[in-house]
């Protein structure tokens, strides 16, 4: 919805809130030991070496952007999608700034974009593992789906997991 959004209220105006929310999505990745790998548009792209931190971290963006939302009247059309994905990757350093490259990367981006708003979307046998060591609220609503990614051959076992209020990861 930040395309709207930012018809709606004007470049300045929406940029003032975007900010905002980065500001606190990077505050929220630094806390959980993560490192902003860089932003594309509205969107946060950020590595973490434990895979707890990550999951946790969307659950606190999660909390966060409901309270944000509840703050500002036109932000009822945002949505916060998230995707994490864990995995090896090449750790690059291009212009004088630190990226990262490979199916790593590739196949979180792409199960971002399988999210719906309100949702982390991860690889299945993340989330299993995430459930058994306590990472998140067993109560969270749970769909398993095969994921078309494009660019994988074969689908991949994810699942969407809905974050609202009620039930946040711990």
């Amino acid at each position: 919805g930040s395309t709207r959004f930012y018809a709606e209220r004007g470049d300045p105006g929406a940029f003032a809130e975007v900010k905002r929310h980065f500001d606190e999505v990077f505050a929220i990745i630094a806390a959980h030991r993560g490192a902003v790998v860089k932003t594309i548009g509205d969107a946060v792209m950020a590595a973490f070496v434990r895979e707890e931190d990550a999951v946790r971290a969307a659950a606190a963006m999660h909390r966060e952007f409901h309270a944000f939302r509840k703050t500002e009247a036109d932000a009822d059309a945002l949505s916060l999608k998230i995707g994490a994905f864990a995995g090896p990757c090449y750790a690059v350093t291009a212009n004088g700034v630190l990226d990262y490259f490979g199916q790593t990367v590739n196949v979180a981006a792409r199960l971002q974009g399988a999210a719906h708003g309100g949702e982390l979307v991860l690889a299945d046998s993340l989330a299993d593992t995430a459930q058994r060591l306590g990472w998140f609220d067993a109560a969270l609503p749970r769909e398993r789906f095969a994921a078309e990614l494009k660019g994988l051959s074969e689908p991949l076992v994810a699942a969407r997991v809905v974050m609202d209020e009620a039930a946040v990861l711990r």
